[in-house]
């Protein structure tokens, strides 16, 4: 079963460990010169393929070749979509969508301001502070490594699975038999991507397959029509959930005394910091968090083609254009989950309790031989990850380069001593072949 969307082109691979040392579950080894990523601790984040300078790390979607697998395919349009596009419309490109085959063209934003109105509705019954579980990067993030704030993670479903199964029962609704149905997600990232097989949450996902935001970029280019849209049409587009499309935007469409007391953060590195301070209980004052794994959130995935900054303007004036949320249905959307977000049980050094605790203290030991640099040059991120892999025999000593520069210091130095203390025999041994040579 696959576990993650980060794939490696090992022939690319240099093992220059910038990757390992960017990592920031710790998922990523190199052995032999070649980078490995540990399936179990890898979230999505993408920060390898950012980060290789040889292209090594990618990531792969499904195509729209694939759309012709349905017979009713459905696309749902991410907010941060049309960040793509300067000076187009919402509603041009909902229109080049439909033209490359899809029957409908859904805004996620919909179900965005949906959510909004449910997240306000959830913090104003349930006191405690609460984290934003659409990112499913951060979900992973949390618990793979912060178990204890689990039980923070908002119980509402992403408004990506909210609006894939209300496309389903309105397709229903009209008629559509379900294996008819195929639900696309237009994806900035790969781990929205790894939902669609590992959901988090939910134990299946609503959405069939995702396209990469590059793919579907080119091919509405293609199609794209060129008239001017009335204003009439474009004002149907949900502009105030477009704001969802950037860190803060998810925020801002929450009840006002809820956002004063709110904090976005993005950046899968802030977003640790942050969730380290959280964890010591040194955040005070917040009740919300909008977190989001991407720099400036959904425009800052590494499938999209614009750069994260014109996207935020661009995105920022789409939003300007609506002065409140789109009416609709909310109750039409099932944001409650089925259960609890449940930690990850990774990382136990044995299954066998008595075992683990002899681990826990060979563990303690071969983090004081080690040298504590973590300058990654035996290919774990730190001493602590290489003491570890040591101790479960994914390593050795000899894998730190310090540690086997002494030994190998150690051993000139017993062979130098070696050679001044050979055995007397041996010395007489010379004596005696040099006289025989003179003699003859």
């Amino acid at each position: 079963m696959r576990k993650h969307s980060v794939l490696l082109k090992e022939e690319l691979c240099e093992g220059c460990t910038n990757c390992v040392k960017n990592c920031p579950t710790k998922a990523i080894r190199v052995h032999n010169g070649k980078a490995l990523i540990r399936d179990e601790l890898c979230i999505d984040c993408a920060e390898c393929i950012r980060i290789c300078a040889y292209h090594a790390k990618y990531s792969l979607t499904a195509g729209l070749a694939d759309v012709t697998q349905y017979q009713y395919p459905i696309v749902l349009i991410p907010p941060s979509f049309y960040g793509q596009f300067k000076g187009i419309s919402p509603l041009k490109v909902k229109k080049a969508l439909l033209k490359l085959g899809f029957k409908e063209a859904l805004d996620v934003s919909l179900a965005a301001e949906a959510l909004s109105r449910k997240t306000s509705e959830f913090l104003k019954a349930n006191p405690g502070i609460y984290i934003s579980s659409s990112c499913p990067v951060v979900v992973r993030l949390i618990k793979l490594m912060y178990p204890e704030l689990t039980e923070h993670l908002l119980p509402l479903k992403a408004p990506t699975d909210a609006m894939a199964e209300k496309a389903r029962k309105d397709a229903a609704a009209k008629g559509v038999r379900p294996e008819d149905v195929g639900i696309f997600f237009i994806t900035p990232c790969p781990g929205k991507n790894t939902t669609t097989f590992d959901p988090v949450g939910i134990d299946k996902s609503p959405i069939d397959k995702t396209i990469a935001v590059s793919q579907a970029y080119q091919a509405v280019l293609a199609v794209l029509d060129k008239h001017q849209d009335t204003a009439k049409d474009g004002a149907s587009i949900p502009y105030l959930g477009i704001g969802w499309g950037q860190s803060g935007g998810e925020v801002k469409l929450l009840h006002e005394k809820i956002q004063s007391h709110s904090l976005s953060v993005s950046g899968i590195h802030r977003v640790r910091a942050l969730l380290n301070e959280l964890s010591r209980n040194n955040i005070k004052g917040v009740r919300y968090f909008e977190l989001s794994a991407c720099e400036y959130g959904c425009v800052g995935g590494i499938f999209n083609v614009v750069n994260p900054f014109q996207a935020r303007y661009d995105l920022r004036r789409l939003r300007a254009k609506g002065e409140q949320m789109v009416v609709q249905e909310h109750n039409s959307y099932d944001f409650d989950l089925p259960g609890k977000f449940e930690p990850l049980q990774i990382g136990q050094l044995d299954s066998d309790l008595e075992k683990a605790m002899e681990k826990l203290t060979q563990l303690e030991e071969e983090i004081a031989v080690l040298p504590g640099l973590d300058c990654a040059a035996c290919g774990a991120p730190d001493c602590k990850t290489l003491a570890e892999d040591i101790v479960t025999g994914l390593a050795s000593r000899s894998d730190c380069i310090f540690l086997l520069r002494k030994q190998m210091g150690d051993l000139a130095e017993k062979l130098s001593a070696l050679f001044h203390e050979l055995p007397p025999v041996m010395k007489n041994g010379k004596r005696l072949l040099r006289t025989g040579d003179q003699n003859k």
